[in-house]
């Protein structure tokens, strides 16, 4: 006899809910097509900062529709965390994506800007595509998002794109299933979508369309002339690098002396005519984000590529660039700004610049889609094969980092002021992290004025209201007043943290560093503990402690702000310090460059004001106690006659680093570049010496390594080889800067640590 069993297959319904970079992306189009080929039934929508779906079905088949939206995700999307919950059964009668709900106060993420898509560029570029020209072309996976938004969920009415609506074309692709374009928000074409717009004075007459308007700017940029250019995050002045004239107007325009401009150009092909570029190198330049990369140049008739042994080189983010290049490449593409100023957004702010620079500044290349958010370029290197963030902005703001918050304490909010300069500010919501597009030097009011704005509105964004403030420990940093005055308005508790320990403990935070580590931080200048500047640290650090294990020597210093700028007088500085003799104290380190003080001394002392400043320090008058290693480099870039001034932040390091790598290219060939490259392979002993000290002491092998000059390539892949040889763990930043970039991501991590609020 056989016994025939029917099995009775249960139908559920769940809410599956799904944290990470999953608005802006293309999901929720992305979920209905899975849905709709798996024959699920139920609907989606963003609610808040992430994405809800709700399904009826067999558990069965709902658990294969989530691990197809994980393995199938589009490529920009990222999940970061998925939560299914059973609900009292509920009938569909088919699947549907639903308006967005404004949500709860979960952790929210939207992406930031894309470039432009393959599938886009090729219909850019096909004659029988209706959207063939149009510089605005964008898709589901492409276009601009973190710097047209107004508010979450991420929808078209949430967006400056509410200022343009859909064309019937437009309109039936946004609402087709099937379709690239499905729920696409920046979706337009050459009807409905922004245009391009021309101001030049004295032209009398109106250019009838964008072939037209490119053409003619084109024109006056091989004539010599400078354009401003709206772009995605901000305007930007344009100019071709091999016409001196132009550059010099562009560097007037800028009140910017000679710091390297970065330069635009039309393919990868053409960076590699100019530069030497590796695998992880061209990755990075064709990746999403389009961020500057600082190359190794190779000889160029332009004498402004040459100026520098590393190129910042780039490719088009959108297609009204791709156009522009189309017909004159590579170009210079900078912030349309005076130097240490915010980068212009607005028509109204561009008109008011270009009245002040119009004898140098020839036409503005606009349209009318509003920016919300001004973001700069991000500038990248590769060090150790690996990407690294040098100014983290267009492209990476406001992804947020995941950061474990090591302690059991409720999930808090955090506002992180970050530092004076190079600055980015960032919040906290649980365990991620916003880190805020690179707002620059805090010193003018226009700058204070943006931060202010931006911090608001980040807040309001994110919905995250703080709990605690977090900030440097400078007296005199408007970002310490900006803190102190935030917190006792909104009667929160302020702590503040010492410089160099936030740079450490962002590199802990970058890596989920836990245990004993030793922090080896090196920059141009950060308020102690002591009242003193630091700058050649080493410290011990693990969780929200530190402790200062050892400091190069400290020396007087001419104080004020020129010192910063003027390597004669850290040079000064240190003749007047192997003057003076003595002995180091048990935590200080002495670096031997007498040979290079013999080399530059009698130069130095020649000068006339020599003597007034080496009697200044001789008798303190307005002198302070330094132990930077910026200073340091100052000095001997100087002592060598490298360069004796400071045109721009980091300059003389720079270009100490570069006489080294010449000396490595070619070995006595030239004396002072000979000991530039001993110089540095001093600083490597030293610091490994240090390590293996405090290694002994403490047991600690976790180094971090971290501060503006790490930025330097050779000290830096010279140190890491040395300390994977003698048994260490060397960790460095990645997604944040080690330079004041990334200050607000370790002043995160000292609060997030911290015991009780």
């Amino acid at each position: 006899m056989s016994i025939i069993m029917n099995t009775i297959t249960t139908i559920t319904t769940t809410k599956i809910k799904l944290w990470g970079i999953v608005q802006g992306v293309g999901f929720r189009p992305f979920v209905a097509k899975v849905a709709d080929r798996l024959g699920m039934k139920g609907e989606v929508l963003n609610i808040g900062g992430l994405v809800e779906i709700t399904v009826s079905d067999t558990p069965e088949r709902i658990q294969t529709f989530i691990d197809t939206l994980v393995s199938e995700k589009p490529e920009p999307a990222e999940i970061v965390h998925i939560k299914c919950t059973p609900l009292e059964y509920r009938e569909f009668d088919g699947f549907e994506i639903i308006r967005s709900g404004e949500g709860d106060d979960e952790a929210a993420m939207i992406p930031a800007d894309l470039a432009i898509c393959p599938h886009c560029f090729e219909e850019l570029y096909d004659e029988s595509n209706p959207r063939y020209q149009h510089p605005f072309i964008s898709c589901m996976i492409c276009g601009p998002r973190y710097t047209i938004i107004d508010r979450i969920p991420y929808d078209r009415d949430n967006t400056s794109m509410i200022d343009f609506p859909m064309c019937d074309f437009c309109e039936g692709e946004y609402t087709d299933l099937h379709d690239r374009r499905h729920h696409a928000q920046t979706i337009s074409c050459h009807d409905c979508g922004p245009q391009l717009m021309w101001e030049e004075p004295g032209l009398g007459e109106e250019l009838p369309d964008d072939a037209a308007i490119l053409d003619r700017a084109a024109e006056l940029l091989k004539k010599g002339g400078v354009i401003a250019f709206k772009s995605v995050g901000g305007y930007n002045l344009v100019a071709d690098p091999f016409n001196e004239e132009a550059v010099r107007k562009l560097r007037q325009a800028k009140n910017r002396e000679s710091k390297p401009f970065a330069v635009m150009f039309r393919s990868l092909d053409e960076i590699r005519n100019y530069c030497h570029v590796n695998e992880v190198e061209s990755k990075l330049l064709e990746s999403s984000a389009r961020p500057i990369i600082l190359l190794e140049h190779k000889a160029s008739e332009s004498a402004e590529i040459n100026r520098s042994r590393f190129i910042g080189s780039f490719l088009p983010s959108f297609a009204a660039q791709y156009m522009l290049l189309d017909r004159i490449s590579p170009l210079i593409f900078t912030s349309a700004n005076p130097s240490d100023m915010p980068m212009i957004k607005d028509e109204s702010e561009m008109l008011i610049y270009f009245e002040r620079v119009s004898p140098l500044v020839d036409g503005i290349l606009y349209n009318r889609r509003k920016i919300r958010v001004r973001a700069d370029d991000s500038v990248t290197r590769v060090i150790d094969n690996q990407p690294q963030m040098i100014r983290r902005s267009k492209g990476y703001a406001p992804v947020p980092l995941y950061v474990e918050s090591g302690n059991d304490s409720p999930a808090r909010c955090i506002l992180a002021t970050g530092s004076q300069l190079k600055n980015s500010f960032a919040l906290s919501k649980g365990p991620f992290s916003y880190m805020s597009q690179f707002f620059g030097d805090m010193d003018t009011i226009e700058n204070q004025t943006i931060y202010r704005e931006n911090v608001d509105r980040m807040a309001e964004l994110f919905r995250i209201r703080p709990e605690l403030v977090v900030c440097d420990m400078h007296p005199l940093y408007f970002t310490t007043g900006f803190a102190e005055e935030y917190a006792k308005t909104a009667g929160l508790p302020l702590h503040k943290v010492q410089h160099h320990h936030a740079h450490v403990a962002s590199v802990m935070a970058e890596n989920n560093l836990e245990g004993p580590v030793i922090g080896v931080s090196f920059d141009g200048t950060g308020y102690g503990t002591d009242g003193c500047i630091w700058g050649g640290e080493f410290m011990l650090c693990e969780g929200a402690e530190m402790k200062r294990m050892s400091h190069l020597r400290y020396v007087d210093m001419i104080g004020g702000d020129s010192s910063m700028k003027d390597g004669v007088r850290s040079a000064l500085s240190y003749i007047a310090a192997a003057g003076g003799g003595g002995e180091c104290d048990e935590d200080e380190i002495s670096v031997d460059i007498s040979d290079i003080l013999e080399f530059g001394r009698d130069r130095l002392l020649s000068d006339a004001n020599a003597q007034l400043i080496l009697k200044a320090i001789e008798t303190g008058t307005n002198t302070i106690r330094s132990s930077s290693m910026g200073r340091l480099f100052d000095a001997v870039s100087c002592l060598l006659g490298i360069k004796d001034y400071n045109d721009y932040e980091g300059q003389c390091a720079i270009m100490l680093e570069d006489a080294a790598a010449f000396a490595l290219a070619h070995p006595s060939e030239d004396r002072a570049s000979d000991l530039a490259l001993s110089f540095h392979e001093r600083i490597i002993e030293m610091i490994m010496e240090q390590c293996r000290d405090i290694r002994e002491k403490t047991g600690a092998s976790q180094v971090a390594l971290t501060g503006g000059t790490f930025q330097n390539k050779i000290l830096m892949e010279g140190i890491l080889d040395r300390l994977r040889d003698g048994g260490f763990e060397p960790y460095y930043n990645i997604s944040v800067s080690p330079n004041d970039g990334g200050i607000a991501l370790g002043q995160l991590y000292v609060a997030m640590h911290l015991n009780k609020i």
